[in-house]
């Protein structure tokens, strides 16, 4: 399959590419951050059922699994997932937060981003709406980047409990984190550890997808509870890892 770039620009949020392309062996429509550093968004178009991220469809398993009322998504991108979720949960109601509304107009343009009443797009940062909004949902997820890097201001221990006021009793909160599991790059993964177990009392790991080294950056999907009565890995088509070692002094405060 021949490569079709179908738009190229600049977005408040940086310089993207719009591409028709095999990814991971499937044909798919792919949003590329800078000059195809980083595959950011895609949809696959071929008649597969899993959505073309691994991480994005552990995270639709889980929705799926949870069906929740009321979701919030921060860093919406060209909104792929709530896309999905719409289409396979009737009763759902999304929140997508995303900062850069240009991002929002090539959802709209390429990649089928629906109008629906049960869609309500914010075009501001994540912290910032968890400061001043009083909403309260089933599920938070949080797929928030600067390049491959999650906002330092999504990380720390203050935002953790920022996060755990807005879900209701039982609620569940899911972050895609690009780390490895071992060794000096897992930094991230350590540090998001220590500072989310300090507000929630279930804390499980589940790794995107297989055949990578865990010595190597790859996409985890970390899921906080409030409570246990839920077990996750009842919906997740992937076994929890181990949590990893950390030192307490590793999370990251405002």
């Amino acid at each position: 399959m021949s490569q079709d770039i179908l738009w190229e620009g600049t977005t408040s949020g940086g310089h993207y590419q719009v591409v028709d392309t095999l990814y991971d062996s499937r044909p798919a429509r792919v949003l590329y951050s800078g000059d195809r550093q980083a595959a950011q968004s895609g949809v696959a178009k071929d008649d597969k059922p899993a959505l073309l991220f691994d991480y994005n469809q552990r995270m639709f398993e889980l929705v799926i699994g949870l069906k929740p009322k009321r979701l919030l998504l921060i860093g919406g991108g060209v909104g792929t997932l709530p896309t999905a979720l719409l289409a396979a949960l009737p009763g759902i109601y999304v929140d997508m937060v995303e900062p850069d509304d240009g991002l929002t107009d090539l959802a709209y343009r390429f990649f089928d981003l629906p109008v629906d009443e049960r869609l309500r797009i914010l075009h501001t940062d994540g912290r910032e709406f968890l400061r001043t909004s009083v909403e309260r949902y089933d599920v938070i997820l949080v797929d928030a980047f600067v390049h491959t890097a999650i906002p330092r201001d999504l990380r720390t221990v203050e935002a953790f409990e920022t996060l755990k006021r807005h879900l209701r009793p039982g609620g569940v909160l899911a972050m895609n984190v690009i780390s490895a599991y071992y060794g000096k790059s897992s930094q991230v993964l350590r540090e998001l550890y220590a500072a989310v177990q300090q507000s929630f009392s279930t804390v499980t790991l589940f790794v995107a997808g297989r055949g990578y080294s865990m010595w190597l950056p790859q996409n985890f999907v970390l899921t906080a509870q409030k409570s246990t009565e839920v077990s996750l890995q009842e919906y997740v088509q992937q076994e929890p890892m181990e949590l990893p070692e950390y030192y307490p002094d590793e999370a990251l405060r405002d």
